[in-house]
C-alpha cells in the first residue's frame, strides 16, 4: 500500500548569522511532515548549502550544534518521532558562540 504524500505548509525563521548569510527572515515551506523535507524544500529556496548547514544526513536529524524549535519548543526536548503539521512555525539559530 502507498502511504499518501502529506502537504502541509509551515513557516521557516531564520535568526542572527543564518539570516544575514541566506538574506531572508522568514519563507513559507510545503513539505511532506517531516523535518528532512522542510529542510530539503527549504534549500531549493535559499541554496543547497542550506541543507548541509542545519542537518547531518548520514544521522537522518538536524545538526547538533543548531538550535531548532517548532512552535518555540527545541526538538532536542521532544519525545519521539517530530513530525510538522500545516501552520507550525519553525525557528532556527545557528550555533552560539562566545565566552
Amino acid at each position: 500500500m502507498v502511504m499518501p504524500i502529506v502537504n502541509v505548509s509551515a513557516k521557516i525563521l531564520l535568526f542572527a548569522t543564518l539570516r544575514d548569510k541566506y538574506g531572508v527572515r522568514e519563507l513559507e515551506v510545503k513539505c511532506d511532515g517531516t523535518v528532512r523535507n522542510l529542510l530539503e524544500n527549504a534549500a531549493k529556496t535559499l541554496n543547497k548549502g542550506f541543507l548541509a548547514r542545519i542537518y547531518d544526513i548520514s544521522r537522518n536529524k538536524v545538526r547538533e550544534d543548531i538550535i531548532f524549535t517548532i512552535n518555540g519548543r527545541n526538538i532536542k526536548d521532544i519525545k519521539g518521532e517530530i513530525g510538522i503539521k500545516d501552520g507550525d512555525r519553525v525557528a532556527i539559530f545557528p550555533p552560539l558562540a562566545g565566552g
